[in-house]
């Protein structure tokens, strides 16, 4: 598997596990939960594979409503850009969060349809070393495919339990991205980064 499909799957299973709010995942009940939401999701696009790939605009709807609360871009950005965050001004933040977030939305409503008939199961849950910080492990079954371990980073905003990072086969959504960015921002400048972004995501 290439690096960019492996970063496609990373996309899908990151925004796919955060359908379900998957914060307090050590509760039993709460696994019970992710694992229902997550599995009828898989079961719902196998179900309309043929009309998701037809029809863009239902798949739009249905991350609009059922994907984009439960994810924190803005966690996401600033741990993307790393130091380059901080020295950013307002108007660059801004445009990156927007560009950065268009940009793995795009990735996960193109490919999404791959991941029709998946099954998922969580195997465990454990603190990511500071309060209202979860690490949660699961197990997600392609399918006809292996097998392969996710491990998604939750983090409790305001009571409400948001997805920002996520790592599968050793590779990991924001810090690949950072090495990524960190690199052309360092040669190029945040301004090029963003517009090659904007560019991106109206193509």
């Amino acid at each position: 598997m290439t690096i960019m499909k492996q970063l496609i799957s990373l996309i899908i299973l990151f925004f796919t596990l955060s359908l379900s709010q998957i914060g307090m995942a050590r509760n039993s009940v709460a696994e019970a939960a992710v694992l229902k939401a997550n599995n009828a999701i898989f079961a719902e696009l196998e179900k309309r594979k043929s009309e998701l790939k037809n029809n863009p605009a239902v798949l739009n709807a249905i991350v609009k409503k059922q994907v984009l609360p439960f994810i924190d871009f803005a966690a996401m950005a600033k741990l993307t850009l790393g130091k380059h965050w901080k020295k950013a001004n307002k108007s660059q933040k801004d445009r990156f969060l927007k560009a950065y977030s268009a940009m793995l939305i795009n990735s996960y409503a193109k490919n999404i349809v791959d991941y029709a008939g998946a099954t998922m199961t969580v195997k465990t849950s454990m603190s990511a070393g500071r309060e209202g910080y979860e690490t949660v492990r699961t197990l997600i079954t392609p399918k006809g495919r292996a097998a392969v371990a996710a491990n998604y980073d939750v983090r409790d905003k305001s009571g409400s339990w948001k997805a920002y990072n996520i790592e599968i086969l050793g590779l990991n959504l924001i810090t690949n991205f950072r090495t990524s960015f960190t690199r052309e921002v360092s040669s190029k400048g945040l301004d090029a980064l963003i517009a090659r972004l904007e560019k991106n995501n109206k193509s």
